[in-house]
């Protein structure tokens, strides 16, 4: 591809979606953006660069003619639209702001040149502030992200935890059921605000130590039990491990390996006063792995009869 690579100029994949290239941009705007980096004509180099790659991978018909033809496109494939920067014409970033039209970069050297008041940047930043040296209001702080673990008991039954986390005590209470993978937000609890700005929040993803027994799928509980090769002939009892102890189960005569039975309310209650899930007992038939003379000669007069 001749010329610029826009995607790696965003610091993406080829094969990124739009999504994700809207969120490198973002990511890159915040950081090169010359409220950020005043004076730095590096950063006021850069930002015009993410605004050109943005510009065309943002634009699917753009896009597809860049992956076509590379970054000079529009001469080869006749394209009419134009370039941050002295390639024809303003870039306008409503979509990026938030705004409703008519915001747009110049194409004279500074970006933000010829503006009057400025460029609104309260969606980019965070909220409350414009440009350009005006006084910027409260503005909220930023989410703070963190891994929590718990054991499976813990997470069939709810626990509360007690975290110190940035040098803050943080209390914060799993209901019972929670899944690996879950995230709990506590408001208020994440970064700083700035000129007396709201916190953000903390948001916790719960990592769950999988069980030796049990596994968990919503409400219910799933588990395996060996079911001795007489007892699925003859029908029997088996004893079941639950979360509260023991159970048993009567197994009737001819039962077939892999079939499921159920425990009423032996599952995960969500909540106080709720109604709690089942237990799903998978039964394993357990089939010897050698005979005796003996044993054959029964199995073969059982297969006779059977027959």
């Amino acid at each position: 591809m001749a010329g610029k690579d826009f995607y790696k100029v965003l610091g993406v994949e080829k094969k990124a979606s739009s999504a994700e290239i809207k969120k490198a941009f973002r990511r890159q705007a915040r950081q090169y953006h010359p409220d950020v980096r005043p004076d730095d004509k590096a950063a006021e180099k850069k930002f015009k660069e993410i605004n050109e790659a943005y510009e065309v991978l943002s634009d699917d018909k753009k896009r597809q003619e860049y992956d076509t033809f590379g970054s000079d496109f529009q001469q080869r494939a006749g394209g009419a639209g134009g370039f941050p920067g002295g390639r024809g014409g303003g870039f306008d970033f409503s979509d990026l702001f938030g705004g409703g039209g008519g915001r747009t970069f110049s194409s004279s050297g500074n970006p933000f040149a010829g503006q009057s008041g400025g460029f609104d940047l309260g969606d980019l930043f965070g909220g409350g502030g414009g440009c350009q040296g005006r006084p910027q209001g409260p503005s909220r702080g930023g989410n703070a992200e963190h891994q929590v673990e718990i054991n499976f008991a813990e997470a069939v039954q709810g626990t509360e935890l007690k975290l110190r986390i940035d040098n803050q005590q943080v209390s914060v209470k799993v209901p019972a059921g929670a899944v690996d993978g879950a995230r709990l937000r506590l408001k208020g609890k994440g970064h700083p605000g700035s000129n007396n700005g709201p916190a953000g929040d903390l948001i916790l993803t719960i990592k769950v130590h999988p069980d030796k027994v049990f596994t968990m799928q919503g409400r219910d509980l799933l588990c395996n039990v060996d079911v001795p090769l007489a007892t699925a002939l003859l029908g029997g009892k088996v004893e079941v491990p639950t979360f509260s102890g023991k159970a048993v189960l009567k197994v009737k005569e001819g039962v077939q390996n892999g079939q499921k039975m159920r425990l009423r309310g032996k599952g995960v209650a969500a909540g106080k006063g709720s109604v709690a899930g089942d237990q799903i007992v998978e039964l394993k038939v357990m089939m010897p792995k050698s005979l005796t003379p003996k044993a054959r000669e029964l199995v073969e007069k059982l297969e006779k009869e059977l027959s």
